[in-house]
């Protein structure tokens, strides 16, 4: 099991200023936060430098996160719901210009009325249906993550009833550890360790990080309440081929984070 790093703490900067640091901290692969002045996924022309600077690098783009500038395949409103999937096709397009293939995807965001979940679910399972033949037709795996609560797939049982219901071999799940943490805390669903057997057979990537079920810190493992060595034990347990990506929140000191990086996998992993 390979370890690498979401780009999320680096959204502030251009991308690809901080790929000599990511080198120097010994990450390897790595997941793409599309995000205006950090990574364009709009333009074919940078992607294809970004393509030559990683690697330079020596980095592989394992997936890409699609963007989340009000993106939402969710929105009951016709007009927005298909701009949304538009914008998440062309971060698939991104992926394969790079060598990719993991499509880390949101089934919803905010849900403001909870009257309207059913109808929202509805809106998101439609767009993933437009969404997933696009995909399966570029050879570009969707990984559905689970989400905060009060979203569209904030349960991992919700999510696993979507994934099942597509049976498609191009659908899995992104196991957000501190996403599943803070839900399993607010509705005593299945905790982070114990959701993992059902997922077996549909995990095909993680966003690790921590918290003590409360608020979404994305801290690193063991700065919360998260039970990692029973996680290690489980994912051994269900055979997880995938990388173990970390997904940390920007802080003060952005450098030692990343070069702390490596040891946080060693302990978890040890």
């Amino acid at each position: 099991m390979n370890f690498g790093i979401s780009t999320m703490p680096l959204e502030d900067y251009q991308l690809e200023s901080k790929l000599p640091l990511l080198k120097e901290a010994g990450i390897r692969y790595i997941e793409v936060k599309p995000k205006e002045g950090h990574f364009d996924y709009h333009d074919p022309k940078h992607l294809d430098e970004m393509s030559k600077e990683f690697k330079k690098n020596e980095i592989e783009v394992i997936s890409m996160h699609m963007p989340t500038n009000g993106v939402d395949i969710s929105l009951i409103e016709e007009y927005d719901r298909v701009w949304s999937v538009r914008e998440v096709e062309k971060t698939a397009l991104a992926l394969l210009r790079l060598g990719g293939e993991i499509l880390v995807v949101h089934p919803g965001s905010e849900i403001e009325d909870e009257k309207m979940r059913k109808a929202c679910r509805e809106k998101s399972e439609q767009s993933l249906e437009e969404i997933l033949k696009f995909c399966e037709h570029w050879g570009i795996k969707i990984a559905l993550e689970n989400t905060l609560p009060g979203k569209t797939g904030d349960s991992i049982p919700e999510i696993l009833e979507i994934v099942r219901n597509f049976n498609s071999k191009n659908l899995g799940i992104c196991l957000d550890t501190g996403h599943c943490n803070i839900t399993s805390s607010l509705y005593n669903h299945s905790g982070v360790v114990e959701c993992l057997p059902d997922m077996k057979n549909y995990l095909c990537h993680l966003h690790i990080h921590d918290n003590f079920g409360k608020s979404d810190d994305h801290s690193q493992p063991f700065e919360g309440n998260i039970d990692w060595k029973g996680f290690i034990k489980g994912l051994k347990e269900i055979n997880y081929q995938g990388v173990f990506m970390f997904e940390l929140r920007k802080k003060t000191n952005n450098e030692e984070m990343l070069r702390t990086i490596k040891e946080s996998y060693c302990n978890l992993i040890a």
